[in-house]
């Protein structure tokens, strides 16, 4: 383990056991002698680590939601401009694996228009089109509509 990752570690475990400060500081000091996690020798700060794991400490990170969970349609009504073009956008983002509730988000972020349904610009369409359809060619993924 590097000693970055053993210092966010301590980190972790000192919030997750509710110490304050001067528990905290009553903690290294009398078990290691020091004021602080960064004067830690490697062993002494892999020892604090293995203490906050016996005190019921989890470190490990949680899981990302299965691709299954995630919101698979986006609805495009047929009154709106370039429908069928939002569409395939909306298949290859789904096609890519990609979270459609973030397909508002990067509309917003890249063209400055709150969603997708609200984007009316053709050229701002086909800049995302064109984007998708390349990302799709890259992990060999059949960008074609069916």
């Amino acid at each position: 383990m590097n000693r970055k990752a053993a210092l966010a570690k301590v980190h972790i475990g000192k919030k997750t056991l509710g110490w304050d400060e001067d528990t905290y500081r009553l903690v290294l000091h009398s078990r290691y002698g020091v004021a602080s996690a960064a004067k830690l020798k490697d062993g002494d700060l892999a020892d604090l680590c293995d203490h906050f794991q016996r005190q019921g400490v989890k470190f490990s990170r949680p899981k990302k939601q299965p691709a299954r969970d995630r919101r698979r349609f986006y609805r495009i009504p047929n009154s709106t401009p370039y429908a069928d073009q939002k569409r395939y956008i909306c298949a290859l983002w789904a096609k890519l694996g990609y979270d459609m509730d973030k397909l508002d988000a990067r509309v917003k972020k890249q063209f400055s228009v709150e969603k997708l349904a609200w984007l009316h610009d053709q050229a701002d369409l086909q800049t995302l089109a064109k984007d998708l359809y390349t990302r799709c060619k890259k992990r060999e993924l059949d960008p074609e509509p069916q």
